[in-house]
């Protein structure tokens, strides 16, 4: 059975914007917060809801994984390691119709939370780990008003629809302590064309959007989702609706990654016809195609290991 392959991620330039948030990684973030947002607040995602499903800001892995409990079915994680060095965990499970979750968890090894987000933003490790699919990444940095956003939904049921893209405000704007700099990341992606049964996609090309919030002074909190007011993409690209959720946690020496996503397969790329498998679109964004991050420290511990003997 032919498999689709698409191993991307996310990778933007350091630059200075405006009045942006900064962390020790030199890149500016969205937000910084004290502490995690209550669970309660991330809707569990179920077989019926899965339909305009989105993980919320500023959770813990431990409650995205617990809003996943909920599903019929839910494959178990996995052990796996490339030829090319990628390791961890992973799984892809099919929910209703074209929609699939896919999880993965890694370590990196020997290194800080701020370390492994300056790779995972990256543009020159991903192109890296990612020649085979990707042609081209690129990234805006974009300052968003989170009120002219509620401003433009009907009532709180859309507003909890639309991703959160917090403005320009005091840096300490309430009790949560929340700073915010109200940089977001636009990436544009060009993929190289992908064969499908006996055709081809054709080079691919869509946006994203991407918020980094940071967590007390040792974790991360990065979605991602598709950028709504995208222009220039094909109609031929992987996902019509994705979301998704990494958690960057420090745990000693090495940080715990965990990541999440729920994508709806474009039909125009996959045909029906067409078994989901972990290796590919399925677990594309979450599942295989993050695991070059526990792969990059891991290289990066041996070859520190070899200068020094």
């Amino acid at each position: 059975m032919p498999k689709i392959r698409f191993r991307f991620g996310i990778a933007a330039a350091s630059l200075a914007f405006g009045h942006a948030v900064t962390v020790p990684s030199g890149i500016p973030i969205t937000t910084y917060r004290d502490d995690y947002e209550s669970p309660s607040l991330q809707p569990a995602l179920t077989d019926d809801t899965v339909e305009g499903f989105l993980f919320h800001r500023f959770q813990s892995p431990s409650s995205i994984q617990a809003s996943l409990e909920s599903l019929k079915k839910r494959n178990p994680l996995k052990k796996f390691r490339g030829k090319d060095g990628r390791r961890g965990m992973v799984s892809s499970t099919k929910l209703n119709g074209d929609w699939v979750l896919a999880e993965s968890k890694q370590v990196a090894v020997n290194c800080t939370v701020d370390e492994v987000l300056t790779a995972y933003m990256s543009a020159e490790l991903q192109e890296q780990w990612n020649e085979k699919d990707v042609i081209k990444c690129t990234f805006h940095q974009i300052q968003y008003d989170e009120d002219e956003e509620d401003s433009n939904a009907k009532d709180s049921s859309e507003r909890r629809i639309v991703p959160r893209i917090p403005g320009v405000r005091s840096l300490h704007r309430n009790d949560n302590n929340d700073k915010s700099g109200g940089i977001i990341y636009r990436q544009d992606l060009v993929l190289k064309s992908q064969r499908v049964i006996r055709s081809h996609t054709g080079i691919m090309r869509y946006c994203q959007s991407v918020t980094i919030d940071k967590i007390g002074q040792d974790k991360y909190s990065v979605l991602v989702n598709l950028d709504p007011h995208q222009q220039g993409g094909t109609a031929k690209r992987p996902f019509e609706s994705l979301s998704v959720y990494v958690g960057l946690q420090q745990a000693g020496k090495n940080v715990n990654i965990y990541a999440a996503g729920v994508m709806k397969v474009n039909r125009n790329v996959v045909p029906n016809l067409l078994i989901f498998d972990a290796s590919g679109i399925a677990g594309s964004m979450a599942g295989k195609g993050t695991l070059w991050l526990a792969g990059h420290f891991e290289q990066r511990r041996a070859s520190t290991s070899e200068n020094r003997q």
